[in-house]
């Protein structure tokens, strides 16, 4: 389980960096080469543009998937070897990709990848950060009370009332509790979002999910 919550940071932390890529080559392939139609020279860009964006889709669904069946190794993958191969075949080539559903999704995928990135990529990041910072709070109220006389815990907010009759070292240990239970919670977390980036993936890619998949993790583990 530990390896696989892992597994799922790397994957999430990773989906910022693609959704960026993603994003740049969809929106400057369909402004640079939407407005050079005209003069023919656009259509070649164009079917570029539609190749890559299907490509990195297809790449960022094997991924998913690999996670999803407990293949770390796969998983960690950015760009696998079978990227599809452009080959310009004058309108033939433009006409087959606008005739198939995977191009319309493929920029979607890079379109959207931007908004999803930014999510995965911030809960794994301020998750893990939140819990190692509460579990590190007696060490911080008497690092600040000893060395610096200062209290962090003398201006509490409001909502934390029932913390009121407690003593500032008290409340620390009480917010040390709290991320041990988020610490342990951890792994369950990332692997839970691991899950709706899989299913996202899945859905704006148009694969069918596997539903075997959780019962193999299980019975692996």
């Amino acid at each position: 389980m530990l390896r696989r919550s892992i597994n799922a940071w790397k994957m999430l932390m990773l989906a910022l960096p693609k959704g960026i890529i993603a994003f740049v080559i969809a929106i400057t392939g369909l402004c640079v080469s939407l407005p050079l139609v005209i003069i023919w020279i656009g259509l070649p860009l164009l079917a570029l543009t539609l190749t890559w964006c299907r490509t990195m889709m297809t790449n960022e669904q094997k991924v998913a998937e690999a996670w999803s069946h407990g293949k770390g190794e796969a998983a960690q993958q950015i760009m696998p070897d079978n990227t599809a191969v452009f080959r310009w075949e004058g309108l033939r080539t433009l006409g087959s990709q606008l005739r198939q559903d995977q191009s319309y999704r493929g920029i979607l995928y890079s379109i959207l990848q931007l908004p999803a990135g930014i999510l995965g990529f911030t809960l794994s990041l301020v998750l893990p950060s939140v819990a190692i910072g509460c579990l590190l709070a007696p060490a911080v109220h008497k690092i600040s009370t000893e060395l610096f006389s200062f209290d962090p815990n003398m201006l509490d907010p409001e909502v934390f009332f029932f913390l009121a009759n407690r003593t500032s070292s008290e409340r620390s240990w009480i917010v040390c509790g709290i991320g041990f239970v988020m610490l342990l919670l951890l792994p369950l977390l990332l692997q839970g979002i691991g899950r709706l980036y899989t299913a996202w993936i899945n859905m704006i890619s148009g694969t069918q999910l596997n539903v075997k998949a959780p019962l193999e993790i299980l019975h692996n583990s």
